[in-house]
């Protein structure tokens, strides 16, 4: 038979003009990537056999038959393979993970072995061909390689329907216009036998998958030129997979937002192209990128690496660098983690990056910091914490302690602050000094404020509506600058209170300086909506920032809580005190009550009381106590009567 393989040439031609500008444009060495050279070599090889083979048959006469028939054998299995390895990339494309990829993998897997045995048995059974007289002839199991290929093109649509939500569009698009083409060329090719148009289906997906899903720019960063955060991801992801171990370097730009500002746009995209084009000079091809936020990412693959790359930036970094006519000094925190010592996980990496920058950002200036022991243990204890943290707010975990604040004039205890505790069954009490900050990192302290304001109000009414004669007036509680960003505070609150019956007046909500600060026009809106039903509003730690006397001008607080660090000071140091007794007589000439937090010593307790302060809180006077703890001790301390409430 005479072969026409003038679209096989085209199909062979095309495909050289993809696998050159694949090798020479920079391409992330991905998965994917990977996946995508393989099937595109392998289909190369598929269609010079193919025309290889058609050659050698037309001039049976002058070609020996084993020749023939090992290009026939080769085509055969590269056709299998072709099919399989187009399954694999689309299920490499599919993000398939674990079990469902081990499952996937096996779908593929077996009917592609099933091809090889096939393929393998051919030259002494018939199956796909045989030769007679030198000439090429189908077998009887032909057949089979079109149900083959049917297979891997339902499979490959499977794989996508059940990825949908994580495939582009682009994707299922490809997918359904490879369909069509094969197809088309199947039909095509069964009919007219001597026209070969076996790679012309396979040009067609390759071409498209190349424009659509291997564009290079998707893993380089726009601004620098450099692999953005989802190519370092991927190759953070190859990398721990492997057995090699390693360093990866992560270098903050401090304060980058203010130089932005002074010099522009255009000038600060600059900077960073400079500091993108530096870095990719001394640390190579694949091992430099840059995400938002002003992070730079570096991988060293040894530890001498690592210390020339280290010196090299501490250098650099400590010298100006000049955009336009302006000269920058750029300061920057480092951050140096090794794997697999430090971390396993990607998950793991980016926990920990994390909590390292935030730790070199406290000490305000440039500074490197390289994972330790102590480090990690931190690390994984402040994880433990935040998922301590999560259960407590799912199962209600969270107790609810109370503190006295005793009444200078009444000689009595008037009212509790509520402060809120946890204990986990793996860490024991631990602190809210600890578990708080987190908690208001992640925004979960909205949960806790609102399960501690429900735990107080319960309180309330079970056991201090009932009995007036324990001389609890109000209930302090604690708000965060979490809660007061909501617009709907009233909203969260109010439901509460009419849920047990609790007079708006018992309440009273203790919000800090930073807060009231921070977000003053929407803190004054709270402030005179819960005013409005009764609430009443506390400045909590007064003093420990940079308060001043027009916060409390400009703010309805009803009752100002003077910082226990003042006072512990004012018994230290000379300035201390006279500074502590000035705040003190300013408040009290604007008429604001008066709160000395930290009291525990009788000398301190006295010294408060000669300035005339209306309220003490401190272990003098009692310390934070469960319900019924707390219950007893203000019984006991106010000379309440035995029965004074109901359990």
């Amino acid at each position: 038979m005479q072969y026409n393989y003038d679209f096989e040439i085209a199909s062979l031609l095309t495909m050289t003009i993809i696998l050159l500008q694949f090798m020479f444009i920079r391409q992330f060495p991905g998965e994917k990537t990977k996946a995508f050279g393989a099937l595109l070599v392998t289909c190369m090889a598929e269609c010079a056999v193919n025309i290889l083979s058609c050659i050698g048959l037309a001039n049976a006469a002058l070609v020996p038959q084993f020749v023939n028939e090992l290009l026939a054998f080769a085509f055969f299995v590269l056709e299998g393979l072709a099919s399989y390895l187009l399954f694999c990339y689309f299920m490499v494309v599919c993000r398939y993970e674990g079990k469902k990829r081990k499952l996937a993998r096996l779908l593929g897997v077996i009917p592609f072995a099933l091809f090889c045995v096939m393929a393998v048995s051919t030259p002494f059974i018939g199956f796909f061909y045989y030769f007679k007289d030198g000439a090429y002839y189908q077998g009887f199991g032909a057949g089979f390689g079109y149900v083959y290929i049917a297979y891997f093109f339902v499979l490959n649509i499977i794989l996508i329907v059940r990825r949908r939500n994580v495939v582009s569009l682009h994707t299922k698009g490809i997918v359904s216009v490879y369909a069509v083409v094969a197809v088309a060329m199947i039909v095509i090719q069964y009919y007219v036998r001597g026209l070969l148009l076996t790679s012309v289906g396979n040009t067609v997906v390759l071409l498209m998958l190349y424009l659509e899903l291997q564009n290079p720019s998707e893993h380089l960063d726009s601004v620098t030129g450099i692999g953005n955060e989802s190519a370092f991801e991927m190759q953070l992801k190859k990398r721990l997979a492997g057995k090699e171990g390693g360093t990866v370097i992560t270098i903050h730009l401090r304060k980058f937002h203010h130089i932005h500002t002074v010099v522009g746009l255009e000038n600060s995209n600059e900077l960073l192209r400079q500091v993108g084009a530096y870095l990719y000079r001394l640390c190579g091809k694949f091992h430099v990128f840059y995400a938002e936020g002003e992070l730079f990412t570096v991988f060293a693959d040894t530890g001498e690496d690592r210390e020339r790359i280290e010196a090299a930036v501490w250098k650099r970094f400590g010298e100006e660098w000049t955009v336009q006519e302006n000269r920058i000094l750029l300061n920057i925190e480092m951050v140096i983690q090794h794997y697999p010592r430090d971390f396993q996980t990607e998950a793991e990496f980016f926990g920990m990056r994390q909590f390292l920058l935030e730790n070199a950002a406290k000490s305000g200036m440039t500074v490197s910091v390289e994972t330790n022991e102590e480090l990690v243990e931190q690390y994984h204890r402040r994880r433990k914490i935040e998922l301590a943290v999560a259960r407590a707010i799912q199962d209600k975990g969270f107790g609810v302690y109370y503190q006295p604040v005793y009444s200078l004039r009444e000689k009595r205890i008037v009212s509790l602050e509520a402060l809120v505790r946890l204990y986990d069954e793996e860490l024991g009490y631990i602190s809210p000094e600890e578990f708080i900050p987190l908690a208001e990192r992640d925004g979960s302290i909205i949960h806790i404020g609102a399960q501690v304001l429900e735990e107080c109000c319960r309180f309330l009414s079970r056991h201090v509506l009932s009995n007036l004669s324990l001389g609890i007036r109000t209930v302090h509680v604690n708000i965060s600058m979490a809660q007061c960003l909501q617009q709907n505070l009233t909203e969260t609150i109010a439901p509460v209170l009419e849920k047990y019956h609790i007079p708006p007046s018992m309440l009273t909500l203790e919000i800090t300086e930073r807060t009231a600060i921070t977000t003053p026009e929407r803190m004054l809106w709270h402030m005179e909506e819960l005013g409005k039903m009764g609430v009443s509003f506390a400045m909590d730690d007064y003093g420990s920032g940079n308060a001043n006397c027009s916060y409390l001008i400009r703010f309805p607080f009803e009752e100002i809580k003077i910082d226990k660090d003042i006072v512990w000071a004012a018994f230290e140091d000379e300035k201390a005190r006279i500074v502590m007794e000035n705040e003190i007589r300013t408040i009290q000439r604007l008429g604001i009550p008066l709160i000395v937090e930290g009291i525990e010593h009788r000398e301190q307790s006295e010294m408060v009381e000669s300035l005339g302060v209306d309220y003490i809180q401190g272990y003098y006077y009692g310390r934070p106590l469960p319900e019924q703890e707390c219950l007893r001790y203000v019984r006991s301390f106010n000379s309440v009567p035995e029965n004074y409430a109901r359990q």
